[in-house]
């Protein structure tokens, strides 16, 4: 059996192509993300994203932020060879809107933001609330896992090396 260590170093590059395709989709292709996603979810780069390329020891970093962030410094570092390693998340299912960071090394999420809920105005609406908490805490939680699941099938399909292409050529044909 691998160490757990083990395995996570070896595998971690999965989450970076994963962000960097799914930034690549959701700009690209929509339909393949709400269809992959369960839900009919429309995904969209936040405010802020960070590439990163590392070379042996060296490390080079880019951080876009700002809501009127312009994605060209980002699409010049995937030029380049860096990879996506976190990005800020919207997500919109219906009216209800989500933001989220997402951290391609790990997978883990932060700063998660879900939509208003109703006020509690008495004590007995609290359990009501707390489920439909909890239930709209998960929702962005679930849609990843499906697109997740739906990019390691194709990452582990013959269609790959095709997907792969039409990333590079999103990449070498960018206009902002």
């Amino acid at each position: 059996m691998i160490d757990v260590t083990v395995s996570f170093k070896r595998y971690s590059f999965l989450g970076l192509e994963f962000l960097t395709w799914l930034w690549w989709a959701t700009e690209e292709d929509p339909e393949q993300i709400a269809k992959a996603a369960g839900e009919p979810a429309v995904l969209y780069v936040g405010n802020r994203i960070v590439l990163e390329k590392r070379q042996r020891e060296d490390v080079e970093r880019v951080t876009i932020k700002g809501d009127a962030a312009q994605m060209d410094e980002g699409v010049l570092a995937l030029k380049k060879g860096a990879q996506v390693k976190d990005v800020n998340l919207v997500m919109e299912i219906g009216d209800q809107k989500w933001t989220f960071n997402l951290n391609g090394e790990t997978m883990a999420f932060s700063t998660l933001k879900t939509p208003p809920t109703a006020p509690v105005r008495v004590v007995d609406e609290m359990e009501g609330a707390i489920i439909e908490k909890a239930a709209l805490l998960e929702k962005p939680i679930n849609v990843i896992h499906n697109i997740f699941k739906h990019f390691i099938k194709i990452r582990i399909s013959e269609g790959w090396r095709e997907e792969l292409l039409k990333v590079r050529k999103w990449i070498t044909e960018f206009q902002s």
